[in-house]
């Protein structure tokens, strides 16, 4: 139990460190250490995904809410822009913690995984001439896309565990806005989407039998202990070296996380 609580301890670490630099949440860095320490310790296969999912995101309601205040104080948080994603991410969020309860595991582990495919591509999509106007402007932000985006965010937040920096970032980054506002806006969301889906998967876990003991619905208590002072270590120095990386690199980085934590679970699904 010992070793396995270290590994929480450093794969919260490099959670917090991933999220204070992209805003991604840390969900995609936990996942793949969630499922194989939870293996590990013999708990049952179909509880396992639900487990990771839950414990993930409560963690990331913590860990983004903390780096948002370490966004508002750099002057990368934009206070209006995240007014404006708030209705639709909560009622995203909402919905998809329900949802997520009456999957299988296995379902969602590969929603998990196709999901990933597709934010590679939208990253790695050219801007269109029509994006380009936007240059940046949050008035442009509106309408049915601003609907479409903002649900989807909360939606895919709370049923596969990842920030909505997912969905929003490559939205963003082909409207002009700058990845350090990218990476703020995104980890205040992670916080309100955390917290809106953890209640949902915590709940829907309650009349679950076979759960592992210490567990609060589909929250593993250990495992979030672990990881959650981990998060909060490595969330500051994320920040400040995303500080230091010149803007279109830290995208460059951004996809190739993506795809490194694709590959883990494309391995892991063998």
């Amino acid at each position: 139990m010992v070793e396995i609580l270290i590994i929480y301890l450093l794969t919260g670490m490099l959670a917090g460190f991933v999220s204070g630099l992209f805003g991604v949440g840390g969900a995609f860095t936990m996942a793949p250490a969630l499922i194989i320490t939870m293996t590990l310790q013999g708990i049952h296969d179909s509880h396992i995904m639900h487990l990771t999912i839950g414990t993930s995101l409560a963690v990331m309601t913590i860990t983004s809410a903390y780096i948002s205040v370490l966004r508002y104080r750099a002057g990368d948080l934009n206070l209006k822009l995240m007014i404006r994603f708030t209705p639709f991410i909560i009622a995203g969020a909402l919905g998809g913690s329900l949802i997520g309860d009456a999957l299988p595991g296995l379902v969602l582990r590969y929603v998990f995984i196709g999901f990933l495919i597709l934010s590679i591509i939208h990253g790695l999509a050219k801007k269109s001439s029509s994006n380009k106007l936007h240059n940046g402007n949050i008035a442009l932000i509106k309408g049915f896309w601003l609907w479409v985006y903002g649900t989807t965010a909360g939606l895919t937040g709370s049923l596969l565990g990842p920030g909505p920096a997912i969905v929003i970032a490559p939205f963003l980054r082909n409207a002009n806005f700058p990845m350090h506002q990218i990476a703020a806006i995104s980890s205040s969301l992670a916080g309100i989407i955390g917290l809106a889906a953890t209640l949902g998967y915590v709940y829907g876990g309650f009349n679950e039998s076979g759960l592992p003991t210490l567990s609060l619905g589909y929250l593993y208590l250990p495992a979030f202990a672990g990881l959650i002072t981990g998060a909060l270590i490595g969330s500051p120095i994320g920040v400040s070296t995303s500080h230091k990386i010149q803007d279109g690199l830290l995208h460059k980085l951004f996809i190739g996380y993506l795809s490194f934590i694709l590959l883990v679970m494309l391995i892991q699904s063998h």
